[in-house]
């Protein structure tokens, strides 16, 4: 996806009144996320392509190629420090806000799922297994995480969460990465430092949205968001204009740590808890916004001091927003089925041609597996290709396994059903 970055353009002053909103795409059960690899605890796959710019002497064009220059040790340290420190940032705010509020009984749990040190291996450095091999070269399987540091200004900055890893793009700058060790006090600093831009880029990649006004909304999820409450020309966030992580940001990532690691039992999470930012009458349960009175926050607050126990001072906002959150997913599966079903027979129906530079199609609900009906996730698949009748049709791999052996082939009219139009 490829976006105007804000802190290459322009800066911002912005009023603190705070919001957070997650990509509509988040999903828990995706591979792509890097969130859920992080608080695992195992070792996080990074690979980094540092490039630059050359002129082809040829069309006499600009043309990106990978730097293989004198400086590419210490640039590819550089970009692996930066990319270190810009998720290491992300869960120390938190765990700073946390402990500034006094607040370490009641998010014992985050406490305990948040690492210390995010445990990063960069795989094609110096030290890793594939020195300075490009990610291009590599199995995919083998990377959880891609980044693309650019030697050169640029005027946008890409992020992805693809099928199995994620993936960023920021710009490098020797003297102006954002860590002391490497800033020149002699530089003249008019651009944000890459540490700032890596840190926006890797809030996208944790699964939060755009907050800046210019690209505020399609990707953006309209259940898990503040949107009803607060304006987006106000928000204070890195996500947004902030060059530092916000109150505003540890909501965020808390409720996306709620959200990945729902499976979790914790009181706080389904009982409600207090945002971090001062003078904000909102609550957060299951990773959902209410907004509350002030004698709510009150009577919430010693109510988690308490221990969660007795009648919850917030069960009807909670229900209500439970109530809107199902009716928001429902209506949104609805459109996306009735909108899949249009353009499967529509493309049948005309017979559109089949390229060989046609994209790949996404994964998500409400995808069917062809053989046995069931919902597919993006762990488990086979995509099959029917060129003749213009569909990818999915597969679960067991099903698809079986489908092989007993030789079988998938009905047309399931194809019709469950197929997706190659486009």
């Amino acid at each position: 996806m490829k976006r105007l970055v804000w802190g290459l353009l322009f800066c911002f002053f912005a009023a603190h009144s705070e919001a957070w909103v997650f990509l509509d795409s988040v999903n828990p059960n995706a591979s792509g996320w890097i969130l859920p690899k992080i608080i695992s605890g195992r070792s996080v796959h990074v690979c980094i392509d540092v490039v630059d710019r050359q002129t082809n002497p040829v069309s006499h064009r600009r043309q990106t190629v990978p730097y293989a220059g004198e400086h590419l040790p210490e640039y590819y340290q550089q970009a692996a420090k930066v990319t270190q420190a810009a998720y290491q940032s992300w869960f120390d705010n938190l765990r700073i806000q946390i402990r500034q509020t006094k607040r370490k009984k009641e998010f014992k749990d985050l406490l305990a799922l948040m690492p210390e040190r995010v445990a990063f291996s960069f795989i094609n450095g110096p030290q890793g297994e594939y020195p300075y091999i490009s990610c291009e070269q590599l199995p995919a399987q083998e990377i959880d995480l891609r980044i693309r540091a650019t030697l050169f200004k640029q005027s946008s900055g890409g992020y992805a969460v693809q099928q199995g890893r994620a993936s960023f793009t920021f710009w490098l700058q020797p003297q102006n990465t954002g860590l002391a060790e490497d800033n020149d006090p002699q530089f003249v600093i008019k651009d944000r430092s890459s540490l700032q831009i890596a840190r926006h880029e890797a809030g996208h990649t944790l699964g939060l949205g755009d907050l800046y006004i210019a690209n505020a909304s399609p990707e953006n999820s309209s259940i898990y968001t503040l949107e009803a409450f607060y304006p987006a020309k106000s928000i204070a966030s890195v996500m947004n204009k902030e060059a530092d992580l916000t109150c505003d940001d540890a909501d965020g990532l808390a409720n996306l740590l709620d959200f990945f690691a729902g499976h979790t039992s914790s009181s706080r999470r389904e009982k409600g808890w207090i945002s971090f930012c001062p003078g904000r009458h909102i609550a957060y349960a299951h990773a959902l916004p209410v907004e509350i009175t002030s004698a709510q926050m009150e009577e919430l607050r010693s109510f988690a001091q308490n221990g969660w126990e007795g009648k919850n001072p917030i069960a009807a906002p909670l229900s209500a927003a439970r109530h809107k959150a199902d009716s928001l997913r429902a209506e949104a599966q609805s459109l996306a089925a009735q909108r899949h079903t249009s353009q499967t027979r529509e493309a049948l129906k005309q017979g559109l041609s089949l390229k060989s530079n046609k994209p790949t199609p996404s994964v998500h609900a409400p995808h069917r597996c062809a053989v046995c009906g069931q919902e597919i996730t993006e762990a488990d698949f086979v995509r099959l290709s029917y060129p003749k009748k213009e569909v990818w049709a999915f597969v679960h791999r067991a099903c698809n396994q079986k489908r092989k052996q007993q030789g079988g082939k998938i009905p047309p009219a399931d194809l019709l059903k469950y197929g997706e139009p190659i486009r």
